[in-house]
């Protein structure tokens, strides 16, 4: 599967996280391609992914509690930089 690499508008950002969760947990991608999406992800685009130490509101809105458990296990350890 394929996402998109540079998201414009932090809804974007969100769609595609959402995407590559469900992908991942239909099996259609492994936990890698999912772990080097979100890093890509947070290094790239901090000011979209986070605010202070957690996710953005707007992205923890649109993708639920489910993935942002899965997205912060993903992260965890993870240095923020800004």
């Amino acid at each position: 599967m394929e996402f998109l690499l540079y998201p414009t508008t932090v809804k974007m950002l969100a769609a595609e996280i959402i995407a590559a969760c469900d992908a991942y947990i239909s099996r259609k991608i492994g936990v890698e391609a999912l772990r080097e999406l979100v890093f890509h992800y947070a290094e790239n685009y901090p000011e979209m992914l986070f605010n202070a130490q957690e996710l953005n509101p707007t992205v923890l809105n649109r993708i639920g509690k489910k993935r942002a458990k899965l997205i912060n296990k993903i992260l965890e350890g993870y240095q923020y930089k800004f």
